[in-house]
């Protein structure tokens, strides 16, 4: 009897507990916050860049010498850009060596002006890749920023002529291109670098 009185006690302080457990709130498990997903295409935006780039210099001189075209290559470029955009990009005086740092869009656009006024035959490509059975792929790395938005870098091969000799100078040369973009679509950094530039002379 008494064996009975105690194993009886022991089921009915186990099944006690377990009603206790499942009656209290459960804790939710810890998770880590995921970073921000941007809704911006890259593959897009970096279309729309190079084909602005290029388009630099699509104006022209008319037959009295005026300028035609060449506020609107200009402005169709920096509408991609945020008022307080920060660029680094290669230097266009001879004289100096290394990259330029430009804070704010209207510095950036006397250089975008001037690439506009001085280079014709703008021709810039996305660097393409071939690896077992994936032939021209153009890698284009991105990635979310903490802060909103997306960072979009590539490869890419430059090439121009000056628009004042333009058919004995013709320039080549390798390079990467590193954007920021906010997620209104404004590119808000770039960095522009151009390695080893070379001069093409014609055979």
């Amino acid at each position: 009897m008494r064996r009975l009185i105690i194993a009886s006690l022991i089921t009915f302080f186990i099944t006690s507990e377990v009603q206790a457990k499942n009656s209290s709130p459960q804790t939710p498990p810890q998770t880590t916050p995921d970073k921000p997903r941007s809704a911006l295409d890259p593959e897009r935006l970096v279309e729309e860049w190079m084909k602005r780039l290029n388009a630099l210099d699509s104006w022209h001189l008319t037959v009295d010498g005026k300028e035609e075209g060449i506020e609107d290559v200009v402005n169709s470029m920096m509408e991609l850009y945020a008022p307080d955009v920060l660029a680094e990009v290669p230097p266009h005086d001879e004289d100096q060596s290394g990259s330029v740092m430009l804070r704010g869009s209207t510095l950036l656009r006397k250089w975008v002006e001037k690439i506009a006024r001085t280079q014709v035959r703008l021709n810039y490509i996305r660097v393409a890749q071939t690896m077992k059975e994936f032939n021209g792929v153009q890698p284009l790395f991105t990635t979310p920023l903490p802060w909103g938005g997306v960072g979009i870098s590539f490869q890419i091969i430059g090439a121009w002529s000056m628009r004042e000799d333009r058919l004995n100078k013709r320039f080549m040369a390798p390079g990467a291109v590193f954007l920021q973009f906010g997620e209104d679509g404004k590119i808000q950094r770039l960095r522009l670098y151009l390695t080893e530039i070379t001069r093409v002379v014609a055979g």
